[in-house]
């Protein structure tokens, strides 16, 4: 019995994984490349072995998709261009359509992302003839409100109509497998868009790029550092700063992207000291797959491995999510730091917000360009799918229950007490 046979037989899965499983069994040659390259693979072995023994109801196979911080270099050093990636996200996906994957870890980021969707945080501002947008991201307008607008405003001195969107992508729902959320989501976001003539989208976060890139086919989509560069800079005549550049892991297909982050950095004096794995091998964070949800520990590695790798040089990076990681442990900074405030960037006196201050400048920003901006179309974001509705008006229900038979029992010992 051929592998392909044993793993239809053991797997009466949903064909999306089924293929997945089978691709993988059939092109993966176990040249263990991927595994030198990688501490997830080094753990639980090459993509093929992982492949060959799958198994949903396993215990080791509930913990291991969610382990994988889906970055990709496996993809990026395999000689034969295998992409385990797709297997590991069908594995998520199936377990959380099989009910298995509400982990209470992801909890946080799952209510991290509706705070970025509900109507109190997020805010459309389309101007007249409006075809561009900027999409900052939930960790930029949070961590760098200020420096949001700034990107903004000067966006703005070449494309007078473009418009901001401060939304979440929805890709923690993408990445932990809950893919009917996110499709309805993302798509509600879309069409809304798409219908107002919307036709580019600028993002500042890799993430934010990879989703629209992938799932928003419709628009040309890139980063704002692309846009940024084509802005007639000055340029700096010594380039005497020397950073370490960190070239987030899901940007490291996106090559334009890579040279205009170099070309900003040069325009403003400052010199890239090379990794030894950037580019298209750069090494993730360690937040990639919310891996440090279910284990911190290999999550902190891959972020380690990076900043060992500095040579104590400053390091830069042009995702808000991974600045704020390697910020943990080294000086790190933002290339829009650089871009509006080398000096202070570079000598670590940015000034960043951290949670939970973070949430006060997302509602201030917000409360600003309402204030400032004169907008031809504008809304808050109420929509959520039907599944999400029936839980939240059942959770509404049980609350207004709770206070009302709290306040029906305080209202019968004040008459008891009356009484006797």
């Amino acid at each position: 019995m051929t592998c392909n046979s044993q793993i239809k037989k053991k797997l009466p899965l949903r064909s999306s994984l089924s293929d997945q499983l089978e691709l993988i069994v059939s092109d993966c040659t176990q040249c263990q490349i991927c595994v030198s390259q990688c501490s997830f693979l080094t753990q639980y072995g090459d993509p093929k072995h992982i492949a060959s023994r799958y198994h949903l109801g396993s215990k080791e196979f509930f913990k291991i998709p969610f382990e994988c911080s889906l970055c990709q270099l496996c993809t990026a050093v395999c000689p034969h261009n295998v992409d385990p990636k797709k297997m590991f996200l069908e594995m998520r996906r199936e377990a959380f359509d099989q009910g298995q994957s509400n982990l209470p870890e992801h909890r946080r980021l799952r209510q991290y992302e509706k705070v970025g969707t509900s109507k109190r945080f997020s805010w459309y501002a389309l101007p007249e003839n409006c075809h561009t947008i900027f999409f900052p991201g939930c960790a930029l307008s949070g961590t760098r409100s200020e420096i949001t607008l700034q990107t903004y405003s000067e966006l703005q001195k070449s494309i007078p109509d473009i418009g901001i969107v401060l939304d979440c992508c929805m890709k923690p729902s993408h990445d932990l497998g809950d893919q009917n959320n996110f499709n309805l989501m993302f798509n509600e976001m879309k069409t809304y868009l798409h219908k107002h003539g919307v036709k580019t989208i600028l993002t500042a976060c890799p993430n934010c790029l990879q989703v629209f890139t992938t799932y928003g086919t419709e628009f040309e989509s890139k980063t704002v550092y692309e846009a940024l560069n084509l802005i007639n800079l000055p340029q700096a005549t010594d380039a005497k700063n020397i950073v370490a550049l960190h070239d987030p892991c899901t940007a490291r297909f996106n090559q334009p992207a890579q040279d205009a982050v170099r070309d900003l950095l040069r325009h403003k004096g400052v010199s890239v000291e090379e990794q030894p794995h950037n580019r298209t091998t750069t090494v993730c964070c360690g937040e990639g797959g919310a891996v440090s949800c279910v284990n911190p520990i290999l999550a902190k590695s891959w972020g380690q491995k990076r900043i060992d790798a500095t040579q104590n040089h400053h390091i830069v990076s042009y995702c808000a999510g991974c600045t704020q990681t390697l910020g943990e442990k080294a000086n790190t900074s933002h290339l829009l730091d650089i871009y509006f405030a080398k000096d202070s960037a570079l000598t670590s006196q940015s000034k960043i917000a951290k949670p939970p201050l973070t949430y006060f400048k997302r509602l201030r920003l917000k409360k600003h360009l309402q204030n400032k901006l004169q907008v031809a179309e504008s809304r808050e974001r109420t929509f959520h799918p039907p599944t999400e509705k029936a839980r939240h008006g059942a959770h509404i229900t049980a609350r207004k229950a709770l206070i009302l038979g709290s306040l029906v029992t305080i209202s019968i010992m004040f008459i008891f007490k009356a009484w006797i």
